[in-house]
């Protein structure tokens, strides 16, 4: 084969490749949009890689942080599998962003992990059964997909922030999204509903409006419930913050010693010099915290 007649077949691999493994031409930003079920991936060495509006169905994208630890080193080389972090953002059920992941995505690249933050629909859109529902179709997502932007599907962690933590204690608590290695839920009320009324002795405004006013319902979307009942809970970490400490402290206990009760690895983290955003907000910057939450994962990810 000549000279012309090789320089045309590797431009013709190179446009194939472009076209169906999503390599991007060079000088191609590490920051871009996906806006389908399969979106292009990009590829750039030693850079991190930033993919938002990633489309995963039922009307929900997610947002991923891909370190440079999981870029390819070049066309035939093997790509290194990451261990994978799933955000579930707060709003009180009722709202919030995938957008508000604080720290999050510093803290996870720096550690050579790749961060996902999902997308839930709101109360009254839906109920606390479809949030859940939303979210475990983002971990089903991940596990599936996930292995495109160097991500190991095997170590996926979950962590949520408030009404997220309640999210994803539902989660670990029912056993759902299949195989998970950790759950990080930091800083929510709601692990049991009953408990939290009879303590307080009615329902604040944005929990009333997730919850309701059936007792039955506060049953069935506690995740305590679901504990008391089963076994097999994959290992937790549970924080709370300052912020209506004494209350926060005992209801974080109580689902701790139930989940230990039925054999499950759980850490505690008593987070009374932080207050409810600032426990989120400060992973990645105080080293209290951030140390805490690096070793459950790195443990948790063996």
């Amino acid at each position: 084969m000549d000279h012309r007649r090789l320089a045309g077949f590797v431009t013709w691999v190179v446009a194939i490749a472009i076209v169906v493994l999503g390599v991007p031409a060079a000088g191609a930003q590490s920051t871009g949009k996906a806006n389908s079920l399969f979106a292009p991936v990009q590829l750039t060495p030693g850079e991190p890689q930033i993919t938002k509006d990633v489309a995963i169905g039922g009307g929900l994208k997610i947002d991923i942080y891909a370190p440079a630890a999981a870029q390819s080193r070049g066309f035939f080389s093997a790509r290194k599998k990451v261990p994978v972090l799933l955000y579930v953002h707060g709003g009180g059920w009722i709202k919030g962003s995938r957008d508000k992941v604080y720290n999050l995505p510093k803290f996870a690249l720096e550690r050579d992990w790749l961060l996902v933050s999902v997308q839930y629909r709101p109360v009254p859109r839906t109920d606390i059964d479809g949030q859940v529902k939303d979210v475990v179709r983002s971990i089903n997502w991940v596990r599936n997909h996930i292995a495109r932007y160097g991500g190991d599907a095997k170590r996926i962690a979950i962590m949520g922030h408030s009404a997220g933590a309640h999210l994803v204690a539902m989660i670990g608590a029912k056993k759902l999204g299949g195989a998970i290695r950790g759950v990080i839920a930091n800083d929510v009320q709601a692990y049991d509903m009953v408990a939290y009324g009879g303590m307080r002795g009615s329902l604040p405004r944005v929990y009333a409006a997730a919850f309701g006013s059936d007792p039955a319902d506060w049953i069935r979307w506690s995740p305590v419930t679901y504990v008391r009942t089963s076994r097999g809970h994959p290992p937790f970490m549970i924080l709370y913050s300052g912020s209506n400490y004494d209350r926060r402290k005992v209801l974080a206990n109580g689902f701790a010693r139930e989940l230990r009760r039925k054999g499950s690895h759980v850490t505690l983290f008593d987070g009374r010099r932080y207050r409810h955003g600032s426990i989120a907000s400060r992973i990645g910057t105080s080293a209290e915290v951030t140390n805490a939450v690096e070793q459950f994962l790195r443990r948790v990810y063996r």
